[in-house]
């Protein structure tokens, strides 16, 4: 009898199901060469609120707030802009005191075999530049903000190659005046930047940051999807990592020219990018 009632209750336990989670939102179809989904935008406090973004080849959008596509405000990329393949960053800083964050945008000057890298520092609320390192003499790789003197006030440090040897390179650190104290409190977040030189030949590099230490996959593809080459998969520091590419897949051999993309994948999060190699 005792045994009977055991069974009983192993098969109506096996009997038990769970309800499905309730959908709440669900974004209209997002076309496959665009980027979209959720960014820190606004602050609150001391952490951020997220909003949707949207970017495509031509221009960069956030959406209102909440559960919505609709776009509030747009940034139409220019013709350098568009070259650098719509390379725009969030900075998660709020740099003018409008409670939004900044972000900052890349570009491409020159010939296809060697691009010259600028950025400018923008509020895409308004569209007005905060800070551009644009000069026909050097090449510019994304700008970073730091306390690098401890006295509680942000940095921008720039690092510029002379154009077009690239042979050397000079790091300048620039005050910006904004308290970096309260945006310690920022969610753990994750960036992957664009790869520099881009196109390359013979080689690339790949930066990402992390804000906390986190196992990642750093992985390369060809365009038909085909894995080349594992770059990193290990656990990776808080802060900026930079891995080289050779241009070479597992076996050394080197690729021939075309599109490849990078795939930066950590326990919470994905994200892709484009390069060209040009031979």
């Amino acid at each position: 009898m005792r045994l009977f009632l055991c069974l009983s209750i192993i098969l109506g336990m096996a009997k038990v199901s769970f309800a499905q989670w309730t959908n709440t939102y669900t974004t209209p179809s997002v076309n496959y060469y665009s980027v979209s989904g959720w960014l820190d935008f606004e602050k609150s406090g001391s952490t951020w609120k997220k909003r949707l973004y949207y970017i495509d080849s031509n221009k960069v959008q956030i959406m209102a707030s909440g559960y919505n596509f609709t776009p509030q405000y747009t940034y139409n990329f220019n013709a350098a802009e568009k070259m650098a393949g719509g390379s725009v960053y969030s900075l998660s800083v709020d740099l003018n005191n409008d409670g939004r964050t900044e972000f900052y945008i890349l570009g491409y000057y020159g010939t296809s075999t060697s691009y010259r890298q600028s950025f400018k520092i923008i509020d895409l609320v308004t569209g007005n530049v905060l800070f551009e390192k644009n000069d026909a003499n050097y090449s510019y790789a994304y700008p970073v903000l730091a306390d690098v003197n401890g006295d509680g006030l942000l940095e921008c440090l720039v690092t510029k190659y002379p154009y077009p040897a690239l042979s050397t390179y000079t790091i300048e650190v620039y005050s910006t005046g904004v308290s970096g104290v309260a945006d310690k409190n920022i969610p753990a977040s994750f960036k992957l930047m664009q790869n520099y030189p881009n196109p390359f030949n013979p080689s690339t590099t790949i930066s990402f940051s992390l804000s906390r230490v986190e196992d990642v996959q750093l992985r390369i593809y060809n365009i038909q999807g085909k894995l080349i080459k594992t770059l990193l998969h290990k656990s990776a520091p808080v802060g900026t990592t930079n891995i080289e590419w050779d241009g070479a897949d597992e076996y050394g051999i080197k690729q021939t020219s075309g599109v490849y993309f990078y795939e930066l994948r950590g326990d919470s999060f994905t994200e892709t990018r484009k390069m060209i190699l040009l031979k």
